[in-house]
């Protein structure tokens, strides 16, 4: 972890392990979206406890404090669990989550998702930033200050994905020189795909099966 989260103080030791650790995470998520290792978990959190096998059971009441009392959960990266991150709902992104100045432009987080939804493939940096420059006008947001932040806070917290041409998108750039959005870990946790197709359906009039190929892709997931 960084020397940021490492400075997050849990407070009272004596409390049980279950509210150290919610009271850690709560705190991890206010400050960073990060990825959290159960290692550093150990090291800062229970640090002193000898949990043994106790330590899923133990995170199993923490995932059920966090959904009951937060509205939060524990998405593991892989299925060792030695790697999380704290997701929300889409529709409960509040702008406490952004720092007060780019907290207007969460509101392109939606468009953004639902164009690579809809697509059902990477979007490379110049259609992004055509997509994007209609919402920017609509809500009166600055386009540089909006590239800066699609490709530094929405990329940082995990809702999308920036990387240079690959296999995945070869054949859409030859050239090997483009960048490219995708969906990330955290859009692909927080975001209801097939709600989000129905909100879509809704604007054309027409039910979600209708958009036969996103509409398949989703229900086979």
């Amino acid at each position: 972890m960084s020397d940021e989260q490492d400075s997050i103080e849990i407070e009272n030791p004596s409390k049980s392990a279950t509210i150290l650790c919610v009271q850690y995470l709560i705190s991890h998520h206010m400050k960073t979206k990060g990825v959290i290792k159960k290692d550093d978990l150990m090291k800062t959190v229970f640090k002193g406890r000898n949990l043994g096998k106790n330590y899923e059971r133990v995170m199993e009441e923490v995932d059920n404090t966090l959904k009951n009392t937060f509205g939060f959960s524990i998405s593991y990266i892989k299925n060792d669990h030695k790697q999380f991150f704290i997701v929300n709902n889409m529709d409960e992104i509040e702008t406490k989550e952004f720092s007060s100045e780019n907290s207007k432009y969460q509101v392109l987080l939606k468009p953004i998702i639902g164009a690579l939804v809809m697509l059902r493939a990477p979007i490379s940096e110049g259609q992004m930033w055509n997509i994007l420059e209609k919402f920017t006008s609509k809500f009166n947001l600055d386009m540089d200050l909006t590239k800066q932040i699609v490709k530094g806070q929405f990329v940082k917290d995990q809702y999308l994905q920036y990387k240079i041409t690959d296999d995945t998108t070869i054949s859409l750039d030859p050239e090997k020189t483009s960048y490219w959005f995708t969906l990330g870990p955290r859009a692909l946790e927080e975001c209801d795909q097939l709600t989000l197709l129905n909100r879509v359906g809704e604007l054309y009039n027409k039910p979600a099966s209708s958009f036969k190929r996103v509409y398949t892709a989703i229900i086979e997931k």
